[in-house]
């Protein structure tokens, strides 16, 4: 397997162009930490307005779910009439019933905001982390400057601290298993135990798997089917109702108007909405899955005709893939595309992926449209269309657009080495 190495020049000293940038990024950083605490950043977000400044929502779901285990409830029931409701709020548990009987529980040693503070705290540590690793990657310290503000400058991990959320630790996972295969230029058993620890976390990246297969780490393969049925199928057994709520999260569809859905799947919903109005549901819905089959289709004809693939190019594609084919993408999502767009430009210094990272990084219309004071005082329902409908299209697609464009790039990067290449057939 051939792989690309970041640039490896190396400028020992950080120039006063790339200081004042960096001095920037930090200050962008602490305005963001701030804000976490008092909230006058919120208006420019959407989940941050309609929740009318309480946070933690998500965080406080896996709290719940570990209140849930200790009280021999299932982790997957949010019903507070069923429950011993001990969190201000939160929303349904969404994935694999582990990290609410190991993590949950942990964190009930705490009060549920001592334990969310703790958790916004690790977040930023998991960030910080990342900046030090792409320190220890790229030599070069000008080129890190520009990098490290990329990391600082993501606008959507405020919502990773507001909301509690879970992404910032798949974003570390993925970008550490990036990098220890630049240090070893291989494949290895961490780089196994990462994807594995993060489908386990959360399991959208199983759709690494093809690539997995296509690398032949077949104990990997092995070793994740073993720990999911472990830590699943016992608990499951004792709440088989456990398995049809976190099912159901592959289940749903993009078919009605929801705000704060900026995914692939939703943008297509919102132009049918336009074009075709009398479109029932059920059609939308059709249109959807051959846009999902394409992309997988695409996605791995991709990895299994480039014989020598380059790791890091499919990790990225398969990543940018679940941008296109999941049927829920919240603004705070985004921050697992992060590393794919920090890798990128390491790699490449590509001024068309530091465009595309911009146009992700940067804040939606949602407050420039003129809608957070609607929205807060509940005269603009997320659930229903707006007016003009324009306005609907350019927000929705703010951020899924980008992402497509960065799909096309890397897909154009695999295609290009596979012409190089010219190999008639593969081996898997």
């Amino acid at each position: 397997m051939k792989s690309e190495h970041v640039h490896t020049t190396a400028s020992p000293t950080i120039g006063l162009l790339s200081r004042i940038l960096l001095v920037g990024a930090v200050v962008f950083h602490l305005t963001i930490l701030v804000s976490w605490r008092h909230g006058f950043l919120n208006p420019l977000f959407f989940d941050a307005t309609i929740t009318h400044g309480t946070r933690g929502w998500d965080f406080f779901a896996l709290y719940q779910a570990g209140h849930n285990f200790l009280q021999g409830d299932s982790v997957y029931q949010s019903d507070g009439d069923k429950i011993d409701v001990v969190v201000p709020h939160y929303t349904p548990f969404r994935y694999l019933p582990v990290s609410a009987y190991t993590v949950g529980v942990a964190l009930n040693l705490l009060s549920p905001w001592n334990a969310f503070r703790l958790w916004v705290a690790f977040t930023e540590a998991l960030l910080l982390f990342c900046v030090y690793l792409t320190w220890k990657l790229v030599p070069d310290r000008d080129h890190f400057t520009r990098l490290a503000a990329m990391w600082l400058c993501f606008t959507p991990f405020y919502l990773e601290l507001y909301m509690g959320q879970f992404s910032m630790v798949q974003a570390a996972l993925l970008f550490t298993m990036m990098f220890v295969y630049l240090r070893r230029g291989r494949p290895c058993a961490t780089f196994d135990a990462l994807w594995i620890g993060s489908v386990l976390w959360k399991q959208n990246t199983g759709l690494f798997l093809p690539l997995m297969l296509r690398l032949r780490r077949f104990r990997a393969l092995a070793c994740l089917v073993s720990l999911v049925a472990l830590t699943a199928i016992p608990y499951f057994a004792f709440f088989p109702a456990g398995i049809v709520a976190f099912l159901g999260n592959f289940r749903a569809a993009a078919n009605t108007y929801q705000m704060g859905n900026l995914g692939w799947l939703q943008l297509i919903f919102e132009v049918l909405a336009m074009v075709a109005p009398g479109w029932t549901p059920e059609r939308v819905v059709l249109v959807q899955r051959a846009f999902i089959l394409f992309f997988i289709a695409l996605s791995l004809a991709l990895t299994f005709l480039d014989r020598d693939p380059d790791v890091i190019t499919h990790l990225s594609l398969w990543m940018t893939t679940y941008f296109l084919v999941f049927h829920q993408i919240w603004e705070h999502h985004y921050v697992m595309l992060l590393p794919v767009l920090v890798i990128l430009y390491a790699r490449t210094r590509s001024w068309l992926i530091l465009a595309l990272y911009a146009l992700i990084a940067f804040f939606t219309p949602f407050f420039f449209l003129g809608w957070s004071g609607p929205v807060a005082a509940g005269l603009m329902l997320p659930w229903t269309p707006v007016r003009p409908a324009w306005t609907g299209l350019f927000y929705h697609a703010s951020k899924p657009l980008p992402t497509l464009l960065l799909y096309g790039y890397l897909m154009q990067r695999i295609v290009r080495r596979v012409r190089c290449c010219k190999i008639p057939s593969i081996d898997v």
